[in-house]
């Protein structure tokens, strides 16, 4: 029989509320592999999947992408009797990677042999048994991993590292502030890899970004939607906020006023889905509105808390990410969202707070928040069965 062996990790290092991370991380698991016909069990250190021949390919790429997961591994069950492991090892043995090394985990210490006797003994009988094999302990192409545990052995034969971090839905809820661009949508991904479950928001200003603008956010939370199938994106339509700011505001001001508002707006969705934490694709200094002032004063419009995964990250490492997690090509696409609508030449990097709110004083934004409209995206959209329900924030 085959078996995924899935590692907890980080998990590992919890206390008391560790039965707890390993219950989300076994309830993610189950529900991202709902797809397919299999058996779940775990114990304290692994969770174990059962499956057919075939079927371990295609839940790779699902489970390299579920936070919580260290590594796991396909490997084949037998007694814990050496003959039996050894011939198992035998059968099993993919040829094409002839160079190899056997090493042996035994947490059962009852087990008549140690681990190094174990991998002696396997060894051995691959290189008698199979034609063509060569030993290398320092540069194997392939590891034969043992483990021998208290009531069955394994014979590993592939390990896949994980996403690592913590499972989806453990640390809490957050709104994503997500643009069309390259960042927010890598620090959604972070966000989650922390085990923050995710809602998205989007800010669109019709006519001057068009349904292709949204049609690129949309795609770009079917990426997310990768992570957590449960996500879904809130549409907000920010053309009288936006025009307003423009239209009676200084210029200089127009970038921080309106990420004040955005911010706002987010904060009110948020409560809704009960998300504590505001997240942006933030990265210090990469434009005016991500200056220390700035981030500063526009932070003061609300009481959440925002978080900025990517603060400190240098941009091409940002765009590798997004490379690696398949949102790069979505984001470069030659569609503008609200942000560029009516931007400045010079935008204030150092604008003062009492400046702010003079300006703001000139505009009854509470009214215009209370009437602005979201559209929420379900993720039946995905299957193109789009379902739109309309709210006011």
């Amino acid at each position: 029989m085959k078996v995924i062996l899935i590692r907890y990790g980080e998990l590992t290092l919890k206390g008391k509320n560790r039965k707890e991370f390993e219950r989300i991380l076994y309830n993610n698991i189950k529900k991202q592999l709902s797809d397919f016909d299999l058996k779940f069990s775990k114990d304290r250190n692994r969770i174990y999947i059962e499956l057919d021949d075939g079927v371990f390919n295609d839940t790779i790429d699902i489970l390299k992408i579920i936070p919580g997961i260290s590594s796991f591994s396909l490997a084949d069950i037998c007694e814990n009797d050496i003959d039996e492991i050894c011939d198992l090892a035998v059968s099993t043995f993919d040829i094409t990677t002839p160079i190899f090394k056997v090493e042996t985990k035994r947490s059962n210490k009852l087990f008549h042999m140690t681990s190094p006797e174990v991998s002696r003994v396997v060894g051995g009988a691959l290189l008698k048994n199979v034609q063509g094999l060569k030993v290398d302990v320092n540069n194997p192409q392939k590891i034969v991993t043992i483990e021998i545990q208290k009531d069955k052995s394994f014979v590993i034969h592939t390990t896949v590292r994980g996403m690592g971090g913590l499972p989806i839905g453990s640390s809490g809820r957050a709104m994503v502030l997500l643009s069309g661009g390259i960042d927010s949508p890598v620090a959604a991904v972070e966000a989650m890899k922390r085990g923050l479950k995710i809602s998205c928001i989007h800010f669109s200003s019709p006519p001057y970004t068009n349904e292709k603008s949204l049609d690129k956010v949309k795609q770009l939370t079917c990426v997310l939607h990768k992570y957590d199938n449960d996500i879904k994106l809130y549409d907000v339509k920010f053309t009288e906020i936006q025009l307003a700011i423009h239209q009676n505001c200084f210029d200089k001001l127009e970038v921080t006023i309106l990420r004040r508002m955005m911010l706002r707006a987010a904060s009110r969705a948020a409560r809704k889905v009960k998300a504590k934490v505001l997240i942006t694709g933030e990265a210090l200094g990469q434009v005016a509105s991500q200056t220390i002032t700035s981030m500063h004063v526009t932070d003061q419009t609300v009481d959440d808390l925002i978080l900025r995964p990517l603060i400190m990250m240098d941009k091409s490492d940002i765009i590798e990410i997004a490379r690696r997690i398949g949102t790069y090509e979505i984001s470069i696409l030659p569609y503008e969202d609200c942000c560029v609508v009516f931007l400045p030449k010079a935008p204030a990097i150092s604008p003062k707070l009492s400046e702010v709110i003079t300006e703001e004083a000139k505009i009854n934004f509470d009214e215009m928040l209370d009437q602005a409209e979201i559209n929420m995206y379900d993720y039946d959209l995905l299957n193109n069965k789009e379902k739109i329900i309309n709210k006011y924030i």
